[in-house]
Formats: C-alpha cells, sequence, structure tokens
C-alpha cells in the first residue's frame, strides 16, 4: 500500500499506535469486526480471517500495542489462533457473511467499539483485504515472517499447539513498519 494515497488511514494508524488504555480483545472479536465491516455481501472465509486477524494482530505489536489476547500458533497453512479456530472451523472453506457468536448461549456476537481500534481494522483491510485466504496463508510463510522463523526452529516439524514467539512476531512488523517509514528504525 502506498501510504500517502490515503492520509486518513494514516492518521488513524497513528493515533491507534499512541492509544493510552490497553484494550486487548479475543481472536473473534476481531474477526467479527472485520465480517461486520466487510463480510456482509459476499463474506469472509476462515482462513482469511485467521490471516487478517495475525495481521492485525502484528500491526499493533510494531507499535508496541498487543492487539489480541491471544498468541498464534504455528500450523501447516500459517499462524492459527487456537480459539478463532474452535469456533470457526464449522464453517470449512464457506464464507462467513455475519459476526458469529462467542458461543451458542451468548447475546451477542461482539465486535470492537473502540475507534482507534476499529480503525486499525480498517488499515489492515485496506492493505490486506484484496487478497484470498490462500494468497495471504503465502504471505505468511515468506522467508523471515514470523510463522517461517519458527517453523524453520523446528525444522518444519513443528509440535503441536506451538506459539509463534512474541518477541519474533514483534520483531518482524517493527521491522516491517520500519523499512515502510511508519515508525523510527526498528529496535528490536
Amino acid at each position: 500500500m502506498d501510504i500517502g494515497t490515503n492520509w486518513k488511514l494514516v492518521a488513524a494508524l497513528a493515533a491507534f499506535a499512541i492509544r493510552k488504555e490497553v484494550v486487548m480483545y479475543t481472536p473473534l472479536i476481531v474477526a467479527n469486526t472485520f465480517i461486520d465491516r466487510y463480510g456482509q455481501e459476499g463474506g469472509l472465509t476462515h482462513m482469511k480471517l485467521q490471516k487478517l486477524v495475525f495481521f492485525a494482530d502484528g500491526w499493533s505489536k510494531a507499535f508496541d500495542q498487543t492487539l489480541v489476547n491471544e498468541l498464534p500458533q504455528v500450523w501447516r497453512y500459517g499462524p492459527v489462533y487456537r480459539s478463532l479456530y474452535d469456533r470457526l472451523n464449522v464453517y470449512g472453506g464457506q464464507p462467513i457473511q455475519k459476526p458469529v457468536k462467542p458461543s451458542p448461549f451468548s447475546n451477542n456476537e461482539g465486535i470492537i467499539q473502540r475507534q482507534q481500534d476499529a480503525d486499525l481494522v480498517d488499515w489492515i483491510w485496506n492493505r490486506y483485504g484484496q487478497y484470498s485466504g490462500g494468497d495471504l496463508s503465502t504471505m505468511t510463510h515468506n522467508r523471515g515472517t514470523p510463522w517461517q522463523v519458527m517453523a524453520e526452529r523446528y525444522s518444519y516439524r513443528v509440535p503441536t499447539h506451538l506459539e509463534i514467539d512474541n518477541e519474533i512476531f514483534k520483531s518482524y512488523f517493527k521491522s516491517l513498519a520500519s523499512s515502510e517509514g511508519l515508525i523510527g528504525a526498528a529496535s528490536t
């Protein structure tokens, strides 16, 4: 994304970066926010939602914030939030068109309410929304990504439930943000 093309999104990203109150969300709340804002027409697949949540969480870490209250695990098709998998796996590859309740007994689906955090979701969508779940999965497998670094550490024979190391996760996105001029030189 050319950061010069949409100053509103860049300003939203800057506002997110300086938020004072620490609010973390479940992966499902972040996914539901993407569905609520962008999935109403054609829906979003489970795989695409997993990767969008990963990118939203990763970019939040570039600004010393944490959007999601759980670390992603290293799975075959890229990073996966286990609790999100448990709620969305029933959809298989079918598009999800409306927010999902956290349990059958819940009265509401839960979406991000804080504008600064919702603005980050919009920024992520503008950057990654045009890609399919498969394309996003491929991006997470690129050399040097948190998923690739962790998988390589275990010679691609990853133990079940292995979480991506938070420092690797943070460092990667800080470096990416620095290379794009969104923050000063990355500090690891």
